[in-house]
């Protein structure tokens, strides 16, 4: 008897959590995150976090005699 009581116990006790509210009273506010404008470059530039955009005619990544080309 004892166990069956103890079941009903549990058994309210899990309704009564499953049909509290999930969500808070007070509105969400929503984050905007703009892109920084400093991080826009040319296209074919390249950009590093601390150092100026790097123009092509500078980028040494795409020299051929790096990857064994002509």
């Amino acid at each position: 008897m004892r166990f069956v009581l103890a079941l009903l116990v549990l058994m309210s006790a899990c309704a009564l959590a499953a049909a509290a509210p999930r969500y808070h009273a007070h509105p969400r506010h929503h984050v905007v995150v703009r892109p920084d404008t400093r991080a826009v470059v040319p296209p074919g530039w390249y950009r590093f976090p601390g150092y100026p955009p790097i123009p092509p005619s500078e980028n040494r990544n795409l020299d051929p005699s790096n990857f064994g080309g002509g």
